[in-house]
């Protein structure tokens, strides 16, 4: 449930129009740093949360790695009837990883200074580094377009089997209807 932020009125005496305006600006600079803090620590929280569950799901694989590839019967039901379930969760995982690389590179390339015009020689090897890492977010996101457009064919292709199987049903159903 979303808190309500509580207001408070504060009168601070200030000498011109120049002060209340850097005032102003300064109160709105903390405001917008606290909202970054929080972003920060939410995106923290997730971060540890992923990495508690990629821990737990390589003990699970090491686990069954070591124990042979016995699976227990709800392993065994899941397999049976969601075939490609694993496949899918290997997608996402390896979507999501695309995409925390992803938002790496940028962050980065977000954080250098922003005034190129005055390139030094210090300065010329973060520009090759910086056309290096625009290179690899491209190919990261060929990448991650190359997993989508298998994850929608996959899902096309789900979609045109139960289509089928509803098909089918409704014909059983109609048929059923039909002899009694």
């Amino acid at each position: 449930m979303p808190v309500i932020p509580a207001y408070t009125l504060i009168i601070i005496p200030l000498q011109s129009r120049a002060d209340t305006r850097n005032f102003y600006l300064w109160l709105k600079q903390m405001k917008e740093l606290e909202q970054q803090r929080d972003v920060l620590w939410y995106g923290l929280e997730m971060v540890e949360r992923a990495r508690d569950w990629y821990h737990r799901e390589i003990r699970s694989l090491c686990h069954r790695q070591d124990h042979g590839s016995r699976s227990s019967g709800d392993e065994e039901y899941t397999l049976k009837y969601f075939p490609d379930r694993a496949s899918l969760l290997l997608d996402k995982i390896q979507h999501a990883n695309v995409c925390l690389r992803s938002f790496i590179s940028c962050a980065e390339l977000m954080l250098q200074p922003p005034d190129f015009t005055e390139i030094s020689c210090s300065q010329r090897p973060l520009r090759r580094e910086s056309n290096r890492s625009h290179q690899q977010a491209v190919a990261l996101l060929k990448q991650q377009n190359q997993l989508l457009t298998k994850e929608v064919s996959r899902k096309r292709q789900w979609i045109a089997q139960l289509e089928k199987e509803n098909s089918t049903l409704i014909r059983r159903l109609l048929d059923a209807h039909f002899q009694y």
